[in-house]
């Protein structure tokens, strides 16, 4: 009887421990999870996919969650090798609420993946989902990425005749593709911004741009002078416009008084901006010493003025005289 019953107490003793253990394990239990994993294909190129991995984050607990953050893993299927990762933070989540969070992941455009997402929370790591994805080699590329981005253009007036103005246009183009970008055609259009009107229009090419590298391509364009517009660059591939851009150029600014919400107009001089036009003030400036000079007119000096008088007067003595002695 003795025996039984240490038996009995030792038992008490394990069930109590075990359910102590489990009581502590499930009150520790992180209140976050992940709910669900979205995958699709961002932009798919000749060589490369870009996937948007869009994780679901769920908070069932009773108030917010600490600091959350996913880290998002590529394995290649065949290899098992580990060939992208990022990082992402999501904040705090708020208790009953559920976040999407879009991860961007690139991979070769061959074979497949396993995806891992792991939820952090005050950088202890919660939960683990796997996603496998075949068949990346089948998706059809993008025909229309280019890889060409229209980054900037800068204006400059190059010369102005009568009502005409001669604008140099310099277009900024980057290459953000995995190779040497064709040489394509590119339409540059001057836009009249209030009518539409079609003032000038320009075709030139790309080039072949090598990948991660920017090129500078330079046109003119001449259009009549005191007047907004619009310039639009379009890059076509046969017919189709793979990459537009579009800058703003006013020969007839305004601008907008807030008091009374009235539109006045600004005279500009055009002359100001040529390339000539400054060149010929710094080498004058640099001739006078840093001196700012005035321009020269055409007239008599005072010299020359004293000179043409007394002359005059010479002239009249001696028409004077030839009368007398007539």
């Amino acid at each position: 009887m003795h025996q039984i019953t240490k038996i009995v107490l030792l038992c008490s003793i394990i069930f109590i421990s075990l359910t102590a253990c489990g009581c502590l394990e499930d009150f520790e239990e992180s209140r976050l999870r992940i709910g669900d994993v979205d995958i699709s294909p961002e932009r798919v190129t000749s060589t490369e996919v870009v996937l948007n991995v869009t994780t679901y984050i769920e908070n069932y607990g009773d108030g917010g969650s600490g600091d959350v953050k996913l880290l998002l893993k590529a394995f290649d299927s065949a290899s098992g090798l580990l060939v992208a990762q990022t990082t992402t933070s999501a904040g705090s989540i708020d208790k009953d609420k559920t976040l999407p969070v879009s991860q961007l992941i690139n991979v070769e455009r061959e074979g497949g993946y396993r995806i891992d997402v792991v939820l952090f929370e005050d950088e202890k790591r919660l939960r683990l989902r796997t996603v496998q994805v075949y068949g990346i080699g089948d998706l059809d590329p993008n025909v229309y990425d280019i890889g060409l981005k229209i980054q900037e253009m800068d204006f400059l007036v190059k010369n102005v005749t009568g009502s005409r103005v001669v604008i140099g246009v310099d277009i900024y183009l980057t290459n953000e593709g995995d190779s040497t970008s064709e040489d394509l055609s590119m339409l540059i259009k001057a836009r009249e911004a209030d009518a539409g009107l079609l003032a000038d229009k320009v075709w030139i090419s790309t080039g072949n741009i090598k990948r991660e590298t920017t090129i500078i391509r330079s046109c003119d364009i001449s259009v009549p002078d005191d007047y907004n517009y619009i310039i639009e660059v379009l890059i076509w591939k046969n017919d189709t416009i793979v990459e537009r851009g579009e800058g703003v150029v006013q020969l007839n600014p305004t601008r907008t008084i807030p008091k009374d919400e009235e539109i006045v107009s600004s005279d500009i001089r055009v002359r100001d901006f040529m390339e000539e036009a400054a060149e010929m003030e710094e080498m004058e400036y640099g001739r006078t010493g840093g001196v700012p000079t005035k321009a020269k007119t055409p007239g008599f000096t005072s010299a020359m003025t004293g000179v043409a008088v007394m002359i005059a007067i010479f002239m009249l003595i001696r028409i004077r005289r030839n009368d007398n002695n007539d």
